[in-house]
């Protein structure tokens, strides 16, 4: 997350003397280099084994970074020899024409003290150098980190690996999701993810080229702000040093040949089969035998039959190519492009990047191209394509649909204000129209928090559109049932263009009345079917999360998992800005109910710049953070500001309870949690949200706090789940063992491991009260095997697993204040007692559990 602190540029930034001011020097952290710097580190602290690692990779894919890391990490600070006087000597940085010097130092003295030896660009190191350093490796007294460029270097270092003196780590480009994360870092989390897709596509995976491409577009003046974010401009950052890759990359092309890569360049993705009409065989293979392209399968999941792509090798330089091209030469090269291929064999991407390639001539294309290129891009969600592709229609034509798709544009970009005033716009010169744009106004009007307004114009429509609005403006406010009835009319008209989205609402609807087996086979009926309703995008984004909630309540969570992970990666890959962030919360809410509380919390925080476009998503990551972060040891400290003010009646209601209930408990204040939880089963059961209503009693027990009366009751939920999610709260309320054992070992074969640990941690003390400590022993073990999985959490079930200290609610609410550094008045005013209490209570928890004081207290808490 960026800092206030953090300077914003402002409309153009002062120049290249300024670029430190708004970039820093170095990343927050490490990214996407994990695995490698744990395996580094491994080697480097083991006292046996390889001798050391060697980073080997090409030019600005990290070695340094990753080398700096593993050095700073394999010791404290005060193990790090920075060359000052009297510093010990842990790990110690050398330059590679001091290591001859040193190593021979070290072969005679023949020190008994272990030293680690970082040594940057070992490519460059002398003959005698590599021989010492071989000699010093194979004694394994010392370990060495050396970094060095591919197949460079050597030949002495080369063999260090092959004769298994060292472990070789071969660094590639970074994956998509860590080069979007440092491209993000890199302006502090405030460039919008359109540019950090672009400047992570550019890149190649490459950190020195991303950075380089960050400094140019600040020197270039392409950064500008927008109130809390920062924006990217159209223009392709340059600087010389870009140029000289450029340079590079096409020193061995031809004239013909550039030429060639000019039109690849301007029509990519292009089919093989298309190009093959346009170039000459051998002027491909010769320009794939430069590595100037690349021949790949689309990037989706595979079909039977479909053609292979062919793009420019690197997306820089095509990047750069497209930018020089001049507008004679563009226009030459649409010209042939269009005269040898035609119109219908274009893919949808290609029928898109032709109507581009149109306007960016000066030509409008006819409506019928241009009215199908807008559908291909709102289809794979290139939203700053369809606008402008519909802007274009729109003025150049006036048309009604091109009215209608920009509307849709505007929508999916979530820019509601932009659809406002281009409303206001059709309204004043072409008032015909403006029936066209009302149901994109009326969900800009839903996503904006205006549900009223958004009702308004829903009845404005009629048949089948009118239900389908009113159930979606109903799903909006949390009226499920309301929602559902007004779907299951869509429904009956299986021709009706809103019927996918209607089976959606329904699907939703249903898993939270708590009918998921029901959501399942509506699911069922929905797979496959498409729609004509291009602006029916929950369509395209959501089939898949439905399946994945419905699955999520029936308590198939690893499928349900496995099916968002898919999603994610996809959206990723094909650069869906936006889709990506609505799948990743979805995906977070599995994490979450599986207990894997840090996988999970990077999923729900948003930053300024990476939204997902329409508010409600953006609430409920917000919601959810603070739910994840409290149920970590040293969470809520951040997110207790991120809670949106209350809404209610509305679609996250009940997440918002959980979530100010989880921040009451956490601060003392039980009373206030309770109230908070209790009132929301009461709005769940008024509403017929059952499902809701299970998912609150339970955070209710998981909590320890007072019961509802509605525990008592068979609601009428679907599933072992959600059935298992009430009587953990009965069961509890009734200390009945038998049933608290069965409901743990249901969630546990769900996959909710965090749930089930908890179950069987208060079953432990259950069993302990009742004298079988034996039984007491054996829930515990199960309690931590399961929380293997679970990482670093710390919920109130938790506090003090496996101690035999009896501690009632009261003293474990006290126990747990003061291991958060709370003074007795502190937890008195929280409390509403006295400090003397507080005192005297203390005091019998240290006694029961064993501590000395608050410092142990915390240790005993959060282990």
């Amino acid at each position: 997350m960026a800092s206030p602190e953090h300077p914003t540029p402002k409309a153009a930034p002062g120049g290249p003397a300024d670029l430190d001011e708004f970039l820093p020097l170095h990343p927050p952290a490490l990214v996407g280099r994990d695995r490698e710097l744990n395996a580094a580190l491994q080697v480097l602290r083991a006292p046996t084994g390889p001798a050391g690692v060697l980073i080997v990779g090409a030019p600005g894919v990290g070695k340094t970074r990753l080398g700096e890391e593993a050095a700073a990490t394999a010791s404290s600070a005060r193990d790090i020899d920075d060359g000052s006087p009297g510093a010990a000597r842990g790990v110690q940085r050398l330059a590679p024409a001091a290591v001859a010097t040193v190593v021979q130092g070290l072969l005679r003295s023949g020190s008994a003290r272990p030293r680690t030896l970082w040594i940057d660009d070992a490519h460059l190191l002398p003959g005698p150098a590599a021989e010492c350093l071989r000699e010093l490796t194979r004694r394994r007294a010392h370990k060495v980190l050396l970094a060095m460029d591919g197949a460079e270097g050597h030949p002495r270092l080369q063999t260090l690996w092959k004769d298994q003196l060292v472990v070789r780590l071969e660094l590639g480009p970074l994956d998509v999701l860590s080069t979007r994360r440092l491209a993000s870092a890199l302006f502090a989390d405030r460039l919008t993810w359109p540019g950090v897709v672009r400047l992570a596509a550019m890149s190649h995976g490459n950190p020195t080229l991303l950075r380089e491409l960050a400094r140019a577009a600040l020197a270039q003046n392409l950064i500008t702000s927008e109130g809390s974010t920062w924006r990217l401009g159209d223009a392709v950052p340059v600087s010389s040093a870009l140029r000289d890759l450029v340079a590079r990359q096409l020193a061995d092309v031809t004239h013909h040949d550039r030429r060639v890569l000019e039109l690849i360049a301007l029509a990519e993705p292009v089919r093989l089969d298309v190009l093959e009409r346009i170039v000459a065989p051998d002027t491909l293979l010769a320009l794939e035998d430069a590595g100037a392209v690349r021949v790949s399968h689309p990037r989706a999941e595979p079909v039977p039959g479909a053609p292979p792509m062919v793009a420019l090798a690197h997306p820089y330089v095509a990047q750069v190519l497209r930018q020089d091209v001049g507008p004679l030469r563009r226009r030459h090269c649409l010209r042939t492009w269009t005269r040898n291929v035609p119109e219908s064999v274009l893919a949808p991407a290609e029928r898109v990047r032709v109507a581009q390639w149109h306007l960016e001539t000066g030509d409008l294309p006819a409506q019928e191209p241009l009215r199908d290129a807008v559908r291909c891009a709102l289809r794979v969600h290139d939203v700053p394509a369809a606008i402008r592709l519909s802007a274009a229609a729109w003025y150049g034509h006036g048309a009604r649909w091109a009215a209608e798709l920009h509307a849709r544009a505007l929508f999916a970009d979530g820019a509601f204000d932009d659809l406002h005033a281009f409303a206001e716009k059709v309204a004043a010169g072409h008032p015909e129209h403006l029936r066209t744009l009302a149901p994109a106004q009326a969900r800009a009007c839903l996503f904006s928090g205006r549900q009223d307004q958004a009702e308004e114009i829903a009845r404005q429509l009629t048949g089948t559109e009118r239900s389908a609005y009113l159930a979606l403006a109903a799903a909006f406010r949390g009226r499920f049932t309301v929602a559902l009835e007004h779907a299951r009319m869509v429904l009956r008209d299986p021709e009706s263009p809103c019927h996918a989205e209607s089976a959606l609402i329904a699907t939703g609807a249903l898993a939270r009345l708590g009918r998921p087996h029901d959501a399942l086979r509506l699911y069922e009926d929905l797979r496959g079917r498409t729609s004509d309703d291009e602006g029916c995008l929950f369509e395209a984004d959501a089939v898949e999360e439905a399946h994945a909630l419905a699955r999520l309540y029936v308590g198939r969570l690893d499928e349900a998992e496995g099916i968002l992970v898919r999603e994610y990666r996809t959206a990723l890959e094909s650069d869906l800005a936006g889709v990506d962030a609505r799948r990743g919360l979805g995906l977070g809410l599995v994490l979450l109910e599986r207990g894997r509380i840090r996988e999970a919390l990077p999923y729900f925080s948003f930053t300024p710049a990476y939204q997902a476009a329409w508010r409600p998503w953006n609430i409920r990551a917000a919601i959810h953070a603070t739910i994840a972060a409290h149920c970590l040891p040293d969470g809520g400290r951040d997110t207790a500001s991120g809670l949106p003010d209350p809404v209610a009646p509305g679609p996250y209601a009940a997440e918002l309870a959980v979530a100010r209930a989880w921040q009451a408990h956490r601060q003392g204040e039980q009373d206030r949690a309770r109230r908070v939880l209790h009132t929301a089963v009461d709005a769940a059961l008024e509403s017929c949200t059952y499902g809701d209503a299970v998912v609150l009693l339970h955070e209710t027990a998981r909590l320890g706090l007072p019961a509802h009366a509605a525990v008592e009751e068979e609601l009428p939920v679907q599933g072992a789940y959600l059935t298992s999610r009430l009587h953990f709260a009965r069961a509890l309320h009734t200390s009945d063992t038998k049933l608290l054992a069965k409901v743990c070992r249901t969630l546990a074969d769900a996959g909710a491991h965090l749930y089930a640990a908890e179950g069987y941690a208060e079953l432990a003390r259950l069993q302990r009260r009742s004298g079988r400590g034996r039984a007491a022993t054996a829930s515990t073990v199960q309690a931590r095997t399961l929380l293997r999985d679970c990482g670093d959490v710390s919920t109130p079930a938790l506090h003090f697993l496996g101690d035999p200290a009896q501690l009632s609610e009261r003293e474990r609410t006290m126990a747990r204040l003061a291991a958060q550094g709370l003074t007795d008045k502190e937890i008195a005013h929280r409390l509403v007692v006295s400090p003397r209490t507080v005192s005297n209570t203390l005091y019998r928890v240290y006694q029961k559990v064993g501590a000395s004081d608050r410092r142990h207290l915390r240790r005993l808490l959060f282990p």
